[in-house]
């Protein structure tokens, strides 16, 4: 007989000394993975120009077409570096899908692989080979090089991040999930903002993108203090490594614990009953189906508006290193904020509330005047930072959320498709801009609104067991099991 591997973590100390010391390594290379997926706020601006032999004219719209663009000096870009202006405008945009693809892409390959060899080793790797791309595009002489390297670097962000977020949970017991989740998150919110400052004090683009791998010098000591997640040795049947690591964090936390005493029982049976059910019986059922489009389209709306408002931050007025600053520090005030509001009010008022402030503030943004006043253009700001605050609170209650609807037997797969409906989001929001910001605000408002109101049909689940089977969905009063933890994006 042994025990289940909560109550052995709880015993060697839960959120003790030594898990605060992996837990904060892993919230510091969090922080630095924010600048590889956000890079092309600043490589891919576009800087001021005209044509060079007609400066005085709008240099899109001449008849022959411009041959040679000049460009403000202030900083670069790979728009000014490969002339991606005018009908080339679009090819900056699609760079930003093509990394949300890789990620897509990345979460797909890579997660099989945590799966099969362990979080530890896909995100050391992972997120080693991602810093390797992330050079390569800093040496690139052709966009499509540089394409093939930003592909590359959502391909290894998506499946050494997934990886390392799912190391990070792991070492948690359910109570503080939620809580330490969203300091998880609070830490990439962080990075965004360290990322604008880094803008600022490297205007090359070429300097920005070789100054982001330097923090991750820091990943080379990861795996030197964090070690391998023991719920998934024993998951996997390495009942003796798992031991071992307990028995380690249970010396290091000044408990006195026996090997007999952290001796877990073997579930790798029950797992595989779990794992019974396909990923069409998630459409099958009439409520299951219903509850699966309605979180798709609430992970679609609440990725496409995030990525959309932080790469929009720097082309509002004011000072675009500072209104990109600010769109990452709003997101703690959220996330703070979030977490009172799930467990005073819910978890649909919070879901749909949030969005419908994001809904409002990104439309109020379009239907305002306008003027070259700077009283305007810090409204403006301020419309836009409120909309990304709703959707990160919205975004932040979608992992919560969904992990409580779903059931057990179907839940990771179906956050899976959750998540990849999020990444398809996220590849839609930079093809937005070269049609107009009004455009791209008026898209993320009105898909807000849109999921607000498709939110408001989904079961209230705070204090609720959660489902065990489709059946458990299916009926209108359900008694099943204990609580679920959040996410991050």
């Amino acid at each position: 007989m042994g025990i289940e591997f909560d109550d052995a973590l709880e015993l060697v100390g839960g959120l003790g000394y030594i898990q605060k010391i992996h837990l904060l390594a892993l919230l510091v290379n969090q922080l630095f993975h924010a600048p590889f997926i956000m890079t092309l706020a600043f490589v891919g601006r576009e800087p001021t120009f005209v044509c060079k032999d007609r400066p005085s004219l709008n240099p899109c719209q001449l008849n022959p077409p411009c041959r040679e663009f000049v460009y403000a000096k202030d900083f670069t870009s790979i728009v000014s570096e490969w002339d991606l202006v005018c009908e080339k405008k679009r090819d900056s945009g699609n760079t930003q899908s093509l990394v949300m693809f890789g990620f897509l892409a990345g979460v797909l390959v890579l997660g099989r692989t945590s799966d099969k060899y362990g979080r530890l080793k896909t995100f050391f790797w992972g997120s080693l080979a991602m810093v390797v791309a992330q050079l390569g595009s800093g040496f690139s002489t052709n966009l499509y090089q540089y394409a093939l390297s930003r592909f590359l670097v959502g391909f290894f962000y998506g499946g050494g991040g997934l990886a390392g977020h799912i190391l990070f949970v792991e070492a948690l017991l359910p109570k503080t999930r939620a809580l330490i989740s969203t300091v998880f998150h609070c830490a990439f919110a962080v990075g965004i903002a360290v990322f604008g400052l880094m803008a600022y004090s490297a205007p090359d683009w070429r300097d920005l993108t070789f100054l982001t791998c330097v923090p991750m010098i820091f990943l080379l000591i990861i795996p030197c203090i964090v070690p391998e997640s023991a719920r998934w040795l024993a998951m996997n049947g390495q009942i003796d490594k798992a031991e071992a690591i307990l028995l380690y964090m249970g010396k290091k936390n000044g408990i006195k614990v026996t090997r007999a005493m952290v001796t877990l029982v073997d579930k790798r049976e029950d797992d595989k009953r779990k794992t019974s059910e396909g990923m069409m019986d998630l459409f099958r059922t009439p409520v299951m189906r219903m509850r699966m489009i309605t979180l798709m389209f609430t992970w679609f709306t609440a990725c496409m508006a995030y990525y959309g408002l932080t790469f929009g931050a720097r082309n509002l007025g004011g000072n675009m290193y500072l209104n990109f600053a600010l769109s990452g520090l709003v997101e703690i005030p959220a996330c703070v904020l979030s977490i009172y509001t799930l467990d005073r009010f819910g978890r649909r008022p919070t879901m749909t509330v949030s969005m419908l402030i994001s809904g409002f503030a990104c439309i109020g943004v379009v239907v305002m005047p306008n003027a070259a006043e700077t009283t305007l253009f810090s409204a403006q700001t301020c419309l836009a930072l409120t909309g990304k605050m709703g959707v990160c609170v919205a975004f932040t209650t979608a992992y919560l959320f969904s992990s409580e609807l779903l059931p057990t037997v179907l839940r990771t797969t179906a956050m899976g498709v959750c998540s990849m409906s999020a990444r398809v989001g996220g590849m839609i929001a930079p093809t937005l801009p070269p049609f107009g910001e009004s455009i791209s605000y008026m898209a993320f408002g009105i898909t807000a609104l849109v999921s607000a109101c498709l939110d408001l049909r989904l079961p209230e689940s705070l204090n609720k067991p959660l489902p065990e089977t489709i059946a458990d969905v299916e009926k209108k009063t359900v008694k099943y099991s204990t609580k679920a933890d959040g996410g991050q994006h």
